[in-house]
């Protein structure tokens, strides 16, 4: 369920044995960059009011085409298994050293297994571990067994302080196991059909994560793509073919053996649709002060309500404004008398500014922290941090994302006219609320001739608002956008958000579980 991980050790001087260690083991592939400065424009920055070393490398680079002041380390480290090099970054300016893998491949030496227990491991049990629900739940103490036995293992020597190590980036991901490699296309084929139902309202303001304005459609590949996050669905077995599977067969030519069954991982990758998000800091602290930050205290969260109806009301005066301006001079007036605008105190203005400028404060994500920071995180406190721990409800927050993604993406076939007409009589009998039906069934009809509510709304040039309208109605009665008329005679492939037939098939090819015996003895 977890991929790549980008940790950050914070404090170089701290943890300089430990980057000599690496530069001795990984001579090979670091560069290092410097620019030399003249005296004159040093000077001259320090007369303009600059002092910090970061504000002259950000002024310098941005005057300088040709060279950089940047001093910074990259490199491959071989794990300690010697399958998967994973590789480091250090960064002399920002103080940090940089370790970017992935888990799977770290453990299993492919991706195409996930970060779960399977057979043999001291706490599976096939009856549990199927269940999606029950392997997220399991996700974060996986994740703190691992990050304790990775420093423990690839820097026994070089002890690692957690309250300096931050998560900086973590991949979150589901491998959907279909029948055969072209059930997967056609899956795909028609998940690109799909409408994300986070589209964009009428003012064109996002209402959640994803939008179709995000969306970017391949022949393998579907992805957003925002600054805060990534998400996609691609065929796992064209990317292993196309990456992993080079580095194996060098692996496997290296050692004189067959380590990786590079036919087998082949044939059971084919069979994988994969969902993965990429989750980066400024969405981690989002999502955490959002749902997390001093949720119990009673202080700030009557401060988050003025906030949030502070926002709604400068929405509401911009609309009025719009509204206003694109009138004539005679609707303006009009407009005038039978709308005013919200009203906003001095001190609705003051607690608005001070919430979200701990909102938009950068926050590090440590493995663990100090107890004063999580107080901070946790009351109204009079003092500043930049730091939160890394939680279990955070990383569930993560999770919740990603389950989130890949429900808006199942796609189910279409019912026949008399079942949805039987579904609408029976919600109009037991509602107060009636819906139309004979308008439902007629835009219904439209669906099953042109394919999809997306395709009907385009057809017949419906507006946004009209279009959710629709869509509102039609859930009421359990059909959504996701339902579809099938391209073929077939019917659409199905596979179930679980992982029964991913564990069947590792279960009984004991070759794939080519994993770090000493981190799931």
């Amino acid at each position: 369920m977890i991929d790549t991980v980008i940790l950050r050790i914070h404090d170089i001087a701290k943890y300089s044995t430990l980057i000599k260690n690496l530069d001795v083991q990984d001579r090979n592939g670091f560069t290092t960059e410097l620019g030399v400065v003249d005296r004159g424009e040093m000077l001259s920055l320090i007369k303009s009011g600059y002092r910090k070393p970061k504000q002259f490398i950000s002024i310098l680079r941005m005057n300088r085409t040709e060279d950089f002041l940047v001093k910074s380390k990259v490199a491959k480290h071989m794990n300690s298994s010697n399958h998967y090099e994973l590789t480091y970054f250090v960064n002399y300016t920002n103080n940090y050293l940089e370790l970017n893998f992935s888990i799977p491949k770290y453990v299993f030496g492919t991706n195409i297994l996930m970060f779960v227990e399977h057979f043999g491991d001291k706490n599976y049990s096939f009856h549990m571990n199927v269940n999606l629900e029950y392997n997220i739940r399991r996700s974060f103490n996986l994740l703190q067994k691992f990050l304790k036995f990775f420093f423990k293992n690839e820097f026994l020597f070089c002890p690692v302080d957690f309250k300096d190590v931050e998560i900086n980036r973590i991949d979150v991901c589901f491998n959907q196991v279909f029948k055969n490699h072209d059930d997967v296309i056609k899956y795909l084929e028609y998940q690109k059909r799909i409408t994300k139902k986070y589209s964009r309202n009428e003012d064109g303001e996002r209402d959640e994560y994803f939008s179709d304005d995000d969306l970017k459609k391949y022949t393998t590949t579907i992805m957003y793509k925002t600054n805060r996050y990534s998400a996609k669905i691609y065929m796992k077995g064209d990317e292993y073919k196309k990456n992993d599977q080079k580095q194996h067969k060098k692996y496997n030519e290296r050692g004189k053996s067959n380590y990786f069954d590079t036919e087998k991982l082949q044939s059971f990758a084919n069979r994988i649709l994969r969902y993965e998000i990429t989750i980066r800091n400024a969405q981690l602290n989002f999502l955490h002060k959002k749902h997390l930050f001093r949720k119990n205290c009673r202080h700030f969260q009557r401060y988050f309500e003025i906030y949030n109806d502070v926002l709604r009301k400068e929405q509401r005066n911009d609309r009025l404004a719009k509204k206003i301006g694109a009138a004539t001079t005679d609707q303006q007036e009009v407009i005038r008398k039978n709308y005013s605008y919200e009203k906003i105190s001095p001190e609705e203005r003051k607690i608005k500014r001070y919430v979200s400028s701990l909102f938009t404060q950068k926050t590090f994500f440590m493995l663990d922290v100090d107890n004063l920071i999580n107080i901070y995180n946790e009351k109204t406190v009079d003092y500043k941090c930049d730091k939160a721990p890394f939680t279990e409800p955070l990383l569930l927050w993560c999770m919740d994302m990603l389950c989130d993604f890949m429900r808006q993406f199942q796609v189910k076939e279409l019912q026949t006219d008399e079942k949805v007409r039987q579904a609408i009589q029976f919600y109009n009998a037991n509602h107060s609320t009636k819906l139309p039906e004979t308008e439902m069934i007629r835009f219904y009809q439209d669906v099953r001739r042109i394919g999809s509510f997306k395709e009907v709304g385009r057809f017949n040039s419906l507006s946004r608002a009209t279009l959710f309208r629709y869509k509102s109605r039609f859930r009421k009665i359990g059909i959504f956008e996701n339902n579809l008329i099938p391209l073929t005679p077939d019917s659409i492939p199905d596979a179930p958000l679980d992982l029964r037939e991913y564990h069947g098939v590792t279960t009984f090819s004991p070759q794939f579980l080519r994993r770090n015996t000493v981190f799931f003895g």
